[in-house]
């Protein structure tokens, strides 16, 4: 094992806020999501790295079980986190306990190979692999990584916190992308050693489409940076388009952001970016015909993505025959071809194994709800699909509870729709479940939505003590009115 020139990084920073101020290593694990294609250490003997992400949900582990095994890290009956831990749990388990049994059950089954890549399938005899451990670990990391949030968003700003290291994630990816785009041009050196060094990706940082040259930033493809940027401006876009105003900020980030996703010439980039036009379009509109007023930060952010479309076009070389060929010709390609026998292949595997999968890590098919039916079968499905309505339906609730719009309302709907985004491109194109942008995405809001949630009843709620805390003989209840903690 060997430390990466990022690892001397990533290391003292990380122990130096896990010793000295704990509460900010969920802000750190966002941050340092931005360096996919990055390791903090290599194993040798193997293509294994741990990327600086993975690393603090490591050492969050290490705070989560201590204060879980206490007491200190619970919530009360009627609170929503039970409603997003339960499923989450249940879907952590079940993901682990399939990673071992699963492979042994369906041993010899036909699938596609996790490490062969999904642009040249073929299947190989299922058996038990290093995949399996490391998604069961990842999917362990991801599920305490959750619930540890919503127990810190009990803590006033620390929903704000996150997005703002989300917001930092994005400006480090634009920052390095947009240094290595003019490196590329100019011939200036790029530290590929220091942002590339996981050897458990493929590093397609050459890549060329129609005889352009793609930007890949902090992570290891292309199609990995375009997702992440369309998911990244999604969440400036709303947030520049709030009617409260104050985020003049978000406004040239988005267009950054939207210039990037252009860059990357990435076809699950382009799709989820007209989508969120689509969707901004449609909510502007409606506004308008509800309402009978046009919204001077909506009608500003339609200039935006006008001006985006522009940059494009003059920073991308025959950016008409590339859009061209990656939105209409993309399907008739080898790759997509191959991709789509992937989807078929992963939906034989669900049938062979009665709908049980073949335990997570062991198919790797295009799109993540047939990664999920192939590898984690029908209670997969069931139980991330009840994960995902039970943090949107936390979010409807909070919004409901606080009727009056609000800065943090704004920023709650923006990481809503920014979420979204991410559900839908992972469902197209993604090849797990383990993304640290998708798992980013939903912690953030499910902690807001939570954080949102408590802020009414705190105040409507009495706390009655149970009986071994009240005071006197005749077991009157005591009445705390002060904020409580879980």
């Amino acid at each position: 094992m060997h430390i990466t020139p990022i690892g001397l990084f990533v290391l003292p920073v990380s122990f130096a806020v896990f010793f000295f101020c704990p509460d900010y290593l969920g802000p750190l694990a966002i941050l340092f999501s931005a360096f996919q294609a990055a390791s903090v250490f290599n194993v040798e003997g193997g293509p294994i790295g741990v990327t600086p992400y993975f690393f603090v949900l490591i050492l969050i582990m290490i705070r989560f079980f201590p204060l879980w095994l206490g007491g200190k890290l619970s919530f009360m009956r009627c609170d929503v986190a039970i409603d997003i831990s339960r499923p989450l749990l249940i879907l952590t388990i079940w993901s682990v306990t399939s990673s071992f049994l699963l492979p042994w059950i369906f041993s010899g089954l036909g699938v596609d190979a996790p490490r062969a890549g999904m642009d040249s399938p073929h299947t190989t005899p299922l058996q038990w692999g290093v995949s399996n451990a490391a998604q069961a670990s990842y999917a362990a990391l991801n599920g305490i990584f959750v619930i540890y949030l919503l127990w810190c968003g009990r803590v006033k700003g620390y929903f704000e916190r996150l997005v703002w290291a989300f917001v930092g994630a994005g400006l480090i990816a634009a920052s390095v992308g947009a240094y290595q785009y003019v490196a590329h041009y100019s011939g200036l050196p790029y530290p590929s050693e220091f942002f590339n060094s996981n050897p458990g990706w493929r590093q397609l940082i050459t890549e060329e489409f129609g005889g352009v040259w793609r930007l890949s930033a902090t992570f290891s493809e292309p199609s990995a940076a375009g997702p992440f940027f369309a998911v990244w401006a999604t969440l400036l876009l709303f947030l520049a388009a709030d009617p409260l105003g104050g985020n003049r900020w978000a406004a040239p980030l988005c267009l950054i952001g939207i210039i990037m996703v252009f860059l990357t010439t990435s076809t699950t980039g382009y799709f989820t970016g007209a989508l969120v036009i689509a969707l901004f379009l449609w909510k502007e509109f409606s506004r308008i015909f509800t309402r009978g007023k046009i919204s001077m930060p909506g009608l500003f952010s339609l200039l935006l993505i006008a001006g985006a479309f522009a940059a494009a076009s003059l920073f991308i070389p025959n950016f008409r025959e590339i859009l061209s060929r990656i939105l209409f010709d993309k399907a008739q390609s080898q790759s997509s071809r191959d991709r789509t026998t992937t989807i078929w292949e992963a939906l034989q595997i669900t049938r062979e194994t009665y709908g049980l999968g073949a335990g997570i890590g062991s198919n790797r098919p295009s799109g993540m709800l047939f990664y999920i039916a192939s590898n984690l079968g029908f209670p997969g499905l069931v139980l991330f699909a009840a994960t995902i309505w039970a943090i949107y339906r936390t979010f409807a609730s909070a919004l409901l509870a606080n009727p009056s719009y609000t800065r943090t309302v704004g920023l709650l709907s923006a990481m809503a729709w920014a979420t979204a985004i991410e559900l839908v491109a992972m469902s197209s194109a993604g090849g797990d479940m383990s993304s640290s942008l998708l798992w980013v995405c939903l912690s953030v809001l499910a902690t807001g939505s939570r954080a949102l949630w408590l802020r009414p009843q705190k105040d409507a709620r009495p706390i009655v003590l149970p009986e071994s805390r009240r005071i006197g003989s005749i077991g009157v209840p005591i009445i705390l009115t002060e904020e409580f903690s879980v």
